[in-house]
């Protein structure tokens, strides 16, 4: 705990704590208050939370409706209780943590490793204490050396917590089946020969390995991590390779397999075409970024991966789509008259280009719609007479629009 002077300037007796050599200390507080009451905690939230999602696999593997509700809410409260340390506050109470603790059973039951979950933190870490660093004004500069203390302090005990749930919940929840079948999924992404364990888990659940196998996806909205774990007990009762992975189920099946008699109403299920071991890490990771287009787009049942084909590109491009989102559909979302630019094109596109079926969906006189596209041609620098422009502006509608966007 960091010390406060009395108004005498002394340092109370009272506690043991602080001595003559800490008094240095003592006189950080101050300044370390005001520097993280400076720090924009919501934008560094974001920041750490597009790392995970960047550099961590774990994490990029993550469907995007856990990604951007519990393990966003857990950066920020995480962010949070650290900067309160470092302000000079009292180390947090041990009920603080829980958060952590649930957020860390939750993913050892999805089957992320531990070293995924515990390198957020080190990168969450890192990113508070460069922040303050970049914030930090000459006079407070002298103050850091406490700082980058606090922070490893805080992150030596929030590790601590964290792995400590982790193991305590894989030890309650995987079992030696499970692990069987985690390696022998790795075994086959990975292209590693196969041993006679192998054979024998694939054998268990009647999995024919043969020289292609097809990776699927398939989420449940609704019924949480329990509800996926059934689908995925009944999938293998059926002759296939299939693992939860929080709130989705990923695995890989025999080409003569159907996912479709194992999905429940509501259900919806990506499956690529069969591929070779050597592609399957690809196919299997395509799957993962067209469910979660799918999910986002309310499709239900058995949806071909390559039906998803458009969504993958701008998934794997997000410095594209985002410049498509700002540079064609900024302009054209905008407000005032331009508010039906957006729709207009849209319907014009929608309908194949013909100009009297949209102007009647749109309840326009055709005139109106040229108009309206001359005006979106001269905003984004598109014809849509052009196949390459015509092909741009689909790409750029095919995202979700945003609610504004200023110049």
């Amino acid at each position: 705990m960091v010390a406060t002077r009395q108004a005498s300037g002394q340092i109370p007796r009272s506690n043991p704590g602080v001595t003559r050599h800490n008094l240095q200390i003592a006189a950080t507080v101050s300044p370390l208050t005001a520097l993280v009451r400076r720090i924009d905690r919501d934008t560094l939230a974001e920041q750490m939370f597009s790392r995970f999602r960047d550099e961590i696999p774990g994490y990029t593997r993550m469907p995007d409706s856990v990604a951007g509700g519990e393990v966003l809410q857990v950066i920020s409260e995480n962010l949070s209780l650290c900067l309160d340390w470092v302000a000079g506050g009292r180390p947090p109470a041990n009920e603080r943590f829980d958060v952590f603790r649930a957020s860390a059973k939750h993913r050892a039951a999805e089957g992320m490793p531990l070293e995924d979950v515990l390198r957020a933190y080190r990168i969450g870490g890192r990113a508070a204490w460069r922040a303050l660093v970049s914030e930090a004004t000459k006079a407070e500069r002298d103050a850091l050396p406490r700082a980058v203390e606090l922070i490893m302090d805080y992150i030596d005990r929030v590790s601590s917590v964290v792995a400590a749930a982790y193991l305590e919940e894989k030890a309650h929840h995987v079992s030696e089946q499970e692990r069987g079948l985690r390696a022998l999924l790795d075994a086959l992404v990975g292209c590693e020969a196969l041993d006679a364990r192998h054979y024998q888990t694939a054998e268990r659940i009647g999995l024919s390995l043969s020289d292609e196998l097809a990776a699927f996806a398939i989420a449940v909205p609704g019924v949480g991590a329990s509800g996926h774990a059934r689908v995925a007990a009944k999938l293998r009762g059926g002759g296939t390779l299939a693992l939860t992975e929080g709130e989705r189920v990923v695995g890989v099946m025999t080409p003569r397999h159907d996912p479709a008699g194992a999905l429940p109403a509501g259900a919806v299920a990506v499956v690529d075409d069969p591929v070779p071991r050597e592609d399957l890490a690809a196919s299997l990771a395509d799957v993962r970024l067209g469910m979660d287009a799918a999910v986002r787009e309310g499709l239900t049942g058995v949806v071909a991966l390559r039906e998803l084909a458009l969504d993958l590109l701008l998934a794997r491009s997000p410095r594209v789509a985002a410049d498509l989102r700002r540079n064609i559909l900024g302009p054209l979302a905008e407000g005032g008259a331009r508010s039906d630019l957006l729709r207009t094109v849209d319907a014009y596109v929608s309908l194949g280009c013909d100009r009297r079926h949209a102007a009647e969906q749109l309840h326009i006189h055709p005139n109106t719609l040229d108009h309206r596209l001359r005006k979106a041609r001269k905003l984004t620098g598109l014809d849509l007479d052009d196949p390459e422009d015509l092909a741009t502006m689909v790409l750029a509608l095919h995202q979700p629009q945003p609610r504004r966007v200023t110049a």
